[in-house]
C-alpha cells in the first residue's frame, strides 16, 4: 500500500501584514480536508500533519498565536468500532454540544449539499470521565455524506509502456530548460483518472483557547455604589433640569468641590 503524502500545488501563500488565514467551514472541508483525503494537491501549506493526541493543546498553538489548524487521523478504540479514541497528552477532550452540518453552496442554483460535520470540544486535565476543565477548545471537521462519495483523481499510469525509452530520456533532459507550465503538462500525460473513496479517517482540527470575560462592567457599577452611598449618584452636566434634583443632589455634585478647594490651598500652602 502506498504511503499518503500530502502534495502541495503551489507554494505557500504569503500574506501581507494585517491579513489572517481565516477559512470558512466550507473552505475547511471542501478546499483542504476532501482534497487531504483523497491524497490530491492542496491549495496552500497552512495546514500541516500532526498527531493531535500526542500532544496537548498549548504545545501545538505557537506562542504568540490565537489559533491554529492541523490535519490529524481519528483512532477507533476498537478495530471494528465507531469509538474515537480522545485521550491526548495530560489530558482528554470532550465533546461539547451537538456535530453542525457543513453545507456546500448549490452550483446553478442547486439545493447545497452536506459535505461535512464540525464537532466541538473542550480540553480536560486528567483521564477522562473526570478531570479538570481547561480554556483550550477544538473544532474537529471530518467528511459527511457528499463529502465521502468517490470521485475521479489523476494517479500515475502502471507500466510505462505508452512511450519510449528515448523519449522518456530526451524529456528528463531537456526538464530544466522547460517552464513549469510544460512540464505540468508533461507529468499529466504520465496519468490516468482513478476512481477514489476519501479517507475517512482524516480531520481538519482547529485550536483555540477560549477569551476571557471582561469583569469591568461590574467593578465600575460597584465603585458607584460605594461612591453614592448604595446608590448611583446624579449629576446634572447640562446645568439645567429640575431644580429641585439639582439642589437634592448638590450634597454629592458640591461637597466634593469644596474638599478640592481645600486640599488645593491646604497643599499649595504647604509647596509655598
Amino acid at each position: 500500500m502506498a504511503a499518503s503524502h500530502p502534495m502541495i500545488s503551489a507554494a505557500p501563500i504569503l500574506l501581507e501584514p494585517g491579513f489572517k488565514f481565516k477559512p470558512t467551514d466550507e473552505d475547511v472541508v471542501v478546499h483542504y480536508l476532501r482534497p487531504r483525503a483523497m491524497n490530491e494537491p492542496l491549495p496552500s501549506g497552512y495546514i500541516v500533519d500532526v498527531d493531535i493526541l500526542n500532544h496537548n493543546p498549548w504545545e501545538l498553538v505557537p506562542e504568540g498565536s490565537v489559533e491554529k489548524y492541523y490535519f490529524s487521523r481519528m483512532v477507533t478504540r476498537w478495530p471494528l468500532g465507531n469509538w474515537r479514541k480522545r485521550a491526548a497528552g495530560d489530558g482528554h477532550w470532550k465533546a461539547s454540544g451537538k456535530d453542525v452540518p457543513i453545507f456546500s453552496k448549490g452550483i446553478n442554483g442547486r439545493v447545497p449539499l452536506m459535505v461535512g460535520l464540525k464537532k466541538t470540544m473542550v480540553f480536560y486535565r486528567g483521564k477522562a470521565p473526570f478531570g479538570e476543565n481547561t480554556e483550550w477548545v477544538m473544532e474537529e471537521y471530518r467528511l459527511a455524506e457528499a463529502g465521502l462519495k468517490p470521485s475521479h483523481v489523476m494517479r500515475p499510469r502502471e507500466g510505462g509502456n505508452f512511450e519510449c525509452a528515448c523519449t522518456a530520456r530526451a524529456i528528463a533532459k531537456k526538464n530544466g530548460e522547460l517552464s513549469e507550465a510544460l512540464r505540468n503538462t508533461i507529468a499529466s500525460l504520465k496519468k490516468v483518472p482513478v476512481m477514489v473513496n476519501p479517507d475517512d479517517s482524516w480531520v481538519v482540527c482547529h485550536l483555540y483557547k477560549k477569551k476571557k470575560k471582561c469583569a469591568m462592567p461590574r467593578l465600575i457599577a460597584q465603585s458607584y455604589n460605594v461612591a453614592g452611598g448604595g446608590q448611583v449618584p446624579f449629576f446634572d452636566f447640562i446645568g439645567q433640569g429640575n431644580p429641585e434634583r439639582a439642589a437634592s443632589s448638590s450634597s454629592l455634585t458640591g461637597a466634593p468641590s469644596e474638599e478640592n478647594d481645600d486640599t488645593d490651598g491646604s497643599t499649595s500652602g504647604e509647596g509655598k
